[in-house]
């Protein structure tokens, strides 16, 4: 019995799916990012430890970076500033958020075709600091359940009359 390529894909563990690919090219530019800047060093791993699979990107505050790394708002502002000097990041302005999206040329997870999505979707890190107050008991509260219409369906809009069932329809056996 011969298998497919399908089947054999869905038997092997996925290996290699928590990993993140650095090109050699850039190796001696982390190094020395390492050297001289090692905040902007840490705030890049960070970024790079959390961006999507497929996207390269994060959106996170300077306050959630600044309580992840345990920097001041300063220090973080200086590293962002640098490592987009460096071309190390990008930083996209989404309202009053930002997306880091991380040089998909030095740093990688999926195939290479697949990077070119990397400014429109993201990995979010929202900090509990950041939340409202009444946060938790939001939180705990069930949001408003919004019904389903299938094609099959007849949706009454407004004022329309809708007729007895038809007691043939039912199955009453």
């Amino acid at each position: 019995m011969s298998t497919t390529m399908e089947e054999t894909r869905n038997q092997v563990p996925a290996e290699n799916y928590n990993f993140v690919q650095l090109n050699r090219s850039y190796m001696k530019q982390m190094r020395e990012l390492a050297r001289r800047n090692p905040v902007a060093m840490q705030i890049l791993f960070y970024l790079v430890e959390h961006m999507g699979k497929s996207t390269n990107a994060v959106v996170c505050s300077y306050k959630t970076l600044s309580e992840v790394t345990d920097l001041s708002r300063t220090s973080v502002a200086k590293a962002i500033k640098y490592l987009k000097d460096d071309n190390s990041l990008d930083a996209i302005k989404i309202g009053n958020a930002t997306a880091y999206c991380v040089n998909e040329r030095a740093f990688w997870q999926s195939a290479r075709n697949a990077r070119r999505y990397a400014i429109f979707s993201a990995t979010v890190i929202a900090s509990e600091s950041e939340q409202d107050s009444d946060y938790h008991e939001k939180a705990r509260t069930k949001l408003t359940h919004v019904p389903v219409i299938s094609s099959s369906d007849r949706v009454l809009v407004g004022d329309d009359e809708l007729s007895p069932p038809d007691q043939t329809d039912l199955d009453l056996d």
